[in-house]
């Protein structure tokens, strides 16, 4: 889950169109799927020595205690794996900590920041396991802090760092644990 919510700060730090795949917001697992119910032809080709897209593409799940998790009320076309229904959207709605409640904090900080939106990188540097990127607009610059280890580290950039405006696994101003971010309005 952690790596999850780094890949969500890094999704919405970078240039470019966010774009979100099937699941990524609930944290959806990959979910195995037998050859028999495989409808990928390019993993039913190449199967067993590739990764079938499609256990990316199962049923999202919207109640967890619905039948197929209230995607349908036929058999789906795919299976939904069995973490699933403890993932479906009507449990995360309910959880201030849900991977859903990230990524909606995660949009909100770039609908928030023009820097984040439409800003220039500035400064893009990786060191180890971490990783520093600033964007920049005329009104206003953004400093995003990455550990993408599992080891906590110290970013060494508390001169002129500004204000700490989003914190990701438990980031504060001096200090980046296993997957933390720290994001700074200079």
């Amino acid at each position: 889950m952690k790596a999850s919510r780094l890949k969500a700060a890094l999704l919405v730090c970078l240039r470019g169109n966010i774009i979100i795949y099937n699941g990524e917001e609930l944290a959806l697992t990959q979910v195995e799927i037998p050859f028999d119910m495989l409808h990928d032809p390019e993993a039913r080709t190449n199967w067993p020595l590739t990764l079938s897209r499609d256990g990316a593409r199962t049923p999202i799940p919207w109640a967890s205690h619905e039948r197929h998790c209230g995607f349908t009320d036929v058999e789906p076309w795919l299976p939904l794996g069995e973490d699933h229904p403890e993932l479906a959207v009507d449990k995360q709605e309910n959880d201030p900590q849900s991977s859903l409640h990230h990524m909606r904090e995660m949009l909100g900080l770039r609908r928030s920041h023009s820097a984040l939106r439409h800003g220039a990188l500035t400064r893009s540097e990786a060191n180890g396991n971490l990783l520093i990127l600033e964007r920049t607009t005329r009104d206003e610059t953004i400093l995003c802090i990455f550990n993408l280890g599992s080891e906590a580290v110290s970013h060494g950039q508390s001169a002129d760092i500004g204000k700490m405006i989003l914190s990701v696994n438990g980031a504060d101003v001096e200090t980046l644990p296993p997957f933390g971010v720290g994001i700074f309005k200079k």
